[in-house]
């Protein structure tokens, strides 16, 4: 395993791909984080012929390149399908007004960009629709402004650094909606942890895994995983991805029975596999199988509360308040 800090930079992830792949002559390669990053690497690797699964990918631009990028594969579910998870979930707990604000990035744009409309035109009136600056420091005016609006509920399409922030201001300015939604951060162990459980209590989030979904080993890895990170110290969404990409990199190797990288390419591209987020299935190089769109935490587990048919749990709602 050859390792290198790209330092969250696009420049320096392009630069390292390329020398992973003429310098250091790699069998494999794993993805970046971030959605901007594996945006950036997809033309190197389609060049150079690597198929890779990008696990931490929230945008559907993706599809409409993918003739121009066939070796780049998403395994994180897309907007669209937690987007069409969120408006039935909010029209079963009796939602009427809401308040839709997003980060800069792609994963913000594109996310509110499916939801809100999809929440307008099912008769939940978006009482106010902001964006920020990425990495924002201080959210608190946009809080207060928001607390005034008194909407039933409020949707944060946001990274973990703002999904942080957002929370403990949240908590300062006593902004406490019947439904508290933020994206990126919200089912990481750290999340539960910087707060506490009585604090994240009912605060839902996009996409979710849970221990409990009926999939083939699911709760060995689940298992492997506390074993390995510690008790408490495992995250309910992006950990169970990207051991279902390194799944299917293990069987399509296998199935291939070299490292024929076109091959191995073709294989992910057109079969389907046994993961612990289900059966792995590629459409235009997208994944169309996921174990869950929206997750809350409740009683300090992050349960599954849409799509209804997935569930490990009935949502809370209202969201408890704010611990004092």
């Amino acid at each position: 395993m050859i390792r290198y800090d790209d330092k969250s930079d696009i420049g320096t992830v392009v630069k390292l791909v390329e020398k992973l792949i003429l310098d250091d002559k790699v069998d494999l390669l794993l993805p970046p984080w971030s959605t901007a990053m594996n945006f950036a690497i997809a033309p190197i690797v389609t060049r150079y012929k690597y198929p890779v699964l990008g696990v931490t990918v929230d945008s559907m631009k993706l599809k409409e390149m993918a003739p121009k990028i066939p070796y780049m594969f998403i395994v994180l579910n897309q907007p669209p399908v937690k987007a069409e998870a969120i408006v039935p979930l909010c029209q079963e707990l009796g939602v009427k007004t809401a308040v839709v604000i997003h980060h800069t990035d792609l994963h913000g744009i594109e996310f509110a960009g499916y939801v809100t409309p999809q929440l307008s035109v099912n008769g939940i009136d978006v009482v106010m629709y902001k964006s920020y600056p990425l990495g924002a420091k201080d959210l608190s005016p946009l809080l207060k402004k928001i607390k005034a609006a008194n909407a039933d509920a409020f949707f944060a399409f946001s990274y973990p650094g703002e999904t942080f922030l957002l929370t403990a201001q949240a908590k300062e300015v006593q902004f406490n909606p019947k439904l508290f939604y933020t994206s990126i951060g919200t089912a990481f162990a750290g999340y539960r942890a910087a707060f506490g459980a009585e604090m994240v209590e009912g605060v839902m989030a996009t996409g979710a895994w849970n221990p409990k979904v009926p999939y083939s080993g699911a709760k060995e890895f689940w298992d492997r995983m506390v074993r390995f990170a510690g008790e408490g110290k495992t995250d309910n969404y992006g950990n169970a991805f990207v051991y279902s990409s390194m799944q299917v990199l293990e069987q399509a190797v296998e199935r291939v029975g070299s490292i024929d990288r076109i091959a191995i390419r073709e294989v992910i591209a057109s079969e389907t596999f046994d993961t612990v987020i289900g059966p792995v299935r590629f459409e235009d190089q997208i994944n169309v199988q996921s174990p869950g769109e929206v997750g809350q935490w409740q009683n300090g587990e992050f349960e599954i509360v849409a799509a209804k048919e997935k569930r490990t749990a009935a949502p809370v709602y209202p969201k408890p308040p704010w611990p004092q």
